[in-house]
């Protein structure tokens, strides 16, 4: 491996191992990213995407894995990583340093994008459905930046959430979602003047982008006809926008819209 990738930036994307969290670890590792994904609980899954990352973008990669229902998820997951070779970076001693000294764990970018998917009317949501979406959403995302600050703040880091436009819009079916992503979007604003002016805290908010496998195609084609571009958003410009977001350096406090339109549309 080349001196060049052994000192790339170093990345952890939380639920890298699936959906849009491994579009995004991909396009990462595409950028010249190391990275750490983090799973729930499929192993097997986790570690295809290691190797694909691997072998298909030649990047170093490892996974992690993380249940974020725990209260000390956050915290024992970046034990864990700061502990791997994958996060040391002796470029990030002082120079000055002694030789025996251990070098602190490098960090460049966060990007929380696990995030559980429970549809229920508002008469059928219980107390664990509230629960599961609110740990793993806004108070994983919040702890995640605590225990990643210093880090990040050593490389002049950023954070990415992972909003949705239903946190600005009206989603009976999907209520605990909708909160959960107003919630994140409140943590950018706020943690973008906390962790300011050494870390960047932003949000991309996606549109209909990949749907779940249980959403008919005609309900998804129903979907797509409300809105202005007439098209589900491209993956491809999802991540795009991703990685222009996380290394803007005048950039932090903002929740980015990709979403062919759709928060715009009337109908």
């Amino acid at each position: 491996m080349s001196d060049a990738r052994n000192a790339a930036k170093v990345a952890l994307v939380t639920g890298g191992a699936k959906r849009l969290g491994f579009e995004f670890a991909k396009a990462l590792a595409k950028n010249g990213y190391s990275i750490a994904l983090s799973y729930r609980s499929d192993a097997e899954e986790a570690g295809r995407a290691v190797d694909f990352l691997r072998k298909e973008e030649g990047a170093r990669a490892q996974a992690f894995r993380a249940d974020f229902s725990a209260d000390d998820a956050p915290d024992s997951l970046f034990k864990e990583i700061f502990s791997s070779s994958l996060f040391s970076s002796s470029s990030s001693s002082p120079s000055s340093a002694p030789p025996s000294s251990s070098p602190a764990p490098r960090l460049d970018a966060l990007v929380h994008a696990a995030s559980p998917w429970i549809p229920k009317p508002f008469s059928s949501v219980s107390l664990a459905d509230w629960e599961a979406i609110f740990r793993a959403g806004p108070r994983a995302a919040f702890f995640l930046a605590q225990a990643a600050a210093p880090a990040l703040a050593r490389s002049s880091g950023s954070i990415l959430f992972i909003s949705d436009i239903a946190a600005t819009q009206a989603w009976p079916s999907h209520v605990p979602h909708a909160v959960a992503k107003a919630a994140i979007n409140a943590l950018v604003r706020n943690l973008a003047v906390a962790l300011g002016p050494g870390v960047r805290v932003n949000a991309i908010a996606p549109g209909v982008v990949m749907p779940p496998a249980d959403m008919s195609a005609e309900a998804v084609a129903a979907l797509v006809a409300r809105t202005p571009l007439a098209r589900k958003v491209d993956v491809a410009d999802l991540t795009a926008m991703a990685i222009a977001v996380l290394e803007n350096r005048s950039m932090t406090g903002q929740i980015v819209t990709v979403d062919a339109g759709k928060s715009v549309s009337s109908e």
